[in-house]
């Protein structure tokens, strides 16, 4: 049972706390080509997805790279509550956890070495954000925070260019508003029944991170909303 609802909602968040929500781990992509269209299906193994643990997680695996993609269908919202309380979003590109319902966790092997992600889902089952793990992420932290979420990535195929993947792909984009993608690190604050999750953009961030983080953006057909760039 997911520990939030969003409380845009009409549903009596009484009602809504009792749902149950659920995170699945992905099967690997039988090929290539499928990539786009496995991401969004419906993954066969279940288990209990709790927002309020994952923003308690966030923090501690420093710089990541976010992608968030607009939903045209639905309107952002910025709060949810559940059984622990309120937890406000306060960035933008976070109001997509609002509606998340479910979260796969994936691997794959590219050119530019082994390439790890979380991918979040709303209720349609269709992908609303990504994170990817960057050199510069906690690698031990993420490792925890996939383990007591549990989070066992499925192991995609070796990433290759493929001209109908890449028309899939654009057809996504147009259908389901472009990829927007952040370098960031977040910030979880807890006061007495009300929780905040803010991000910002990391303080440091080697060259090996952004150069990694633009090629992960390009391969996604993301906009980059901020240069990168390290301090």
């Amino acid at each position: 049972m997911s520990d939030f609802h969003d409380v845009s909602s009409s549903r009596d968040p009484r009602d809504a706390i009792a749902d149950d929500r659920t995170v699945a781990w992905s099967a690997a992509a039988s090929h290539p080509a499928n990539a786009v269209a496995d991401e969004n299906a419906q993954p066969a193994t279940h288990t209990r997805f709790d927002l309020a643990a994952l923003a308690g997680w966030l923090p501690r695996v420093g710089a990541v790279l976010w992608l968030d993609r607009p939903s045209r269908r639905t309107a952002p919202g910025r709060a949810v509550i559940g059984s622990r309380g309120v937890l406000l979003l306060d960035h933008p590109a976070l109001h997509v956890l609002a509606r998340c319902a479910s979260a796969s966790a994936h691997t794959q092997v590219t050119s530019q070495g082994p390439r790890e992600w979380l991918a979040f889902r709303d209720a349609n089952g269709e992908s609303s954000a990504k994170m990817f793990l960057l050199p510069d992420t906690d690698y031990l932290a993420w490792d925890e925070m996939a383990a007591s979420m549990h989070l066992a990535p499925s192991v995609e195929e070796p990433a290759r260019w493929h001209a109908h993947t890449a028309f899939l792909r654009s057809v996504c984009a147009q259908l389901g508003g472009r990829w927007r993608a952040r370098l960031l690190a977040f910030e979880h604050r807890r006061l007495p029944w009300l929780h905040t999750l803010d991000a910002r953009p990391p303080l440091r961030l080697s060259l090996l991170g952004i150069e990694l983080a633009r090629a992960i953006a390009h391969g996604e057909g993301a906009e980059l909303m901020a240069p990168l760039h390290a301090l």
